[in-house]
């Protein structure tokens, strides 16, 4: 796994894919997504459709080649002839197998023990009507500032696929996003009147600018939702407005879960 670097086969801005390098040998050219790698969640996997059995997977309606995830493991099974990880990243739990390699690092399969965070790449099959991730590369994570960038390169692609559907080439494919900065936008005149008239252009800005400078957030692993909740619910009239606000906030890609689903942080 020398070549397995620690973006996951390099790092790509923007997209959120990563080119491989293999050439075709003159062979007609193949779909796209053969040649990218597309980082995702479990939930993601989970969900992920099939148009005909031993069919292409789709996510997003598109289809997908191979995956990156980063999760957790939760319970290991090896024998001489495969090891099979049950990982969790906080959307789902889903196993993945490995057939051992002539260039596996010994000391770093060793390292992979229970409770280790890890990065895997590889490609979504099915068993048994059940998806499970065949391993190409699995590697411990030794900064955990590397899973937030997961966690944003994933709602980055998504953004990406679902705002691009219909948009014509001139416009951005990224909706919200502007030069590969994301701005705290999508809130609009129309939210403010939907919401009682409060100014949630306001209170977005100043959640984001809360979040980004909370103490609990230092490691960038997020702001639980009692320390939002204390200080914004009273800025839009109580919990529930500020819930959908949350809500849609995470649905533009402003905001996101870390290592919860009561943890947020903001991309912006």
């Amino acid at each position: 796994m020398s070549n397995y670097n620690k973006g996951g086969y390099g790092s790509s801005q923007g997209q959120g894919y990563v080119q491989d390098s293999f050439g075709n040998d003159g062979a007609a050219p193949k779909k796209n997504y053969n040649h990218t790698l597309r980082p995702v969640t479990i939930k993601q996997i989970l969900e992920a459709t099939q148009t005909q059995a031993d069919g292409d997977f789709k996510i997003d309606d598109q289809d997908i080649g191979q995956v990156t995830l980063i999760a957790v493991i939760r319970n290991i099974n090896s024998s001489a002839t495969q090891s099979n990880y049950t990982l969790e990243d906080g959307t789902g739990v889903i196993d993945v197998r490995k057939f051992p390699s002539d260039h596996d690092d010994s000391e770093e399969v060793d390292s992979l023990a229970q409770g280790t965070y890890v990065r895997v790449v590889g490609s979504v099959k099915t068993f048994n009507q059940k998806q499970y991730v065949q391993v190409f590369a699995i590697r411990p994570i030794s900064d955990m500032n590397e899973i937030t960038h997961h966690n944003l390169e994933v709602l980055y692609v998504h953004v990406s696929a679902t705002r691009s559907k219909g948009a014509s080439s001139s416009s951005s494919a990224y909706g919200q996003y502007n030069n590969n900065s994301m701005q705290m936008q999508g809130v609009t005149s129309t939210d403010t009147h939907m919401r009682g008239g409060f100014d949630t252009d306001a209170v977005a800005q100043d959640l984001s600018e809360f979040i980004r400078s909370h103490p609990e957030n230092k490691d960038g692993m997020g702001v639980h939702r009692q320390h939002i909740f204390a200080n914004f619910k009273h800025r839009l009239g109580g919990e529930q407005k500020l819930i959908e606000l949350m809500t849609k906030l995470e649905d533009d890609g402003l905001l996101y879960n870390t290592e919860d689903e009561d943890h947020f942080n903001t991309t912006h």
